[in-house]
């Protein structure tokens, strides 16, 4: 049986040099799309994707889980009397567009510890998806918030 190893060899002598950017490419959308799928953002941009300018309280380069899909350092979040402000790098937005989620669609805001991080558990909408952000990046949005259960 070929080890993994073995197989990525064989591969480059099969694969035409000019062809394994585009692969490449192809590979990261696909990975991206997905992601966006089966983390639950796919679904939330159905109901709430916004094309306003990020609010001016925000906070770049944070970190977030949204299902099983993990956002390290690749999320901007704000907050803003209309909501919950979510953005991905620019390069992940074909199919992560930006969100604004109203507050009255947040149903449960809670902080818990995941992976040794402090972490604000918030469910949103009538599909109960599951977010997951920084304890850290969500205190600097405490203005907006309504108080957390513990």
């Amino acid at each position: 049986m070929l080890e993994s190893r073995d197989m990525l060899l064989l591969a480059a002598g099969v694969l035409p040099g000019w062809l394994v950017p585009p692969l490449f490419v192809l590979s990261l959308v696909a990975i991206s799309y997905f992601a966006s799928l089966k983390g639950g953002w796919f679904g939330l941009a159905k109901r709430f994707r916004t094309n306003m300018p990020r609010p001016d309280l925000f906070m770049k380069m944070s970190t977030g889980r949204m299902g099983w899909t993990h956002y390290n350092r690749c999320l901007t979040v704000g907050a803003s009397e209309a909501g919950l402000y979510l953005a991905m790098m620019p390069s992940f937005t074909p199919f992560h567009p930006p969100l604004l989620i109203p507050w009255s669609e947040i149903k449960e805001r809670r902080r818990e510890t995941s992976q040794f991080k402090r972490v604000e558990k918030l469910v949103i909408g009538p599909d109960r998806t599951v977010v997951r952000i920084e304890a850290l990046v969500m205190d600097g949005l405490a203005r907006y918030l309504p108080p957390p259960r513990e």
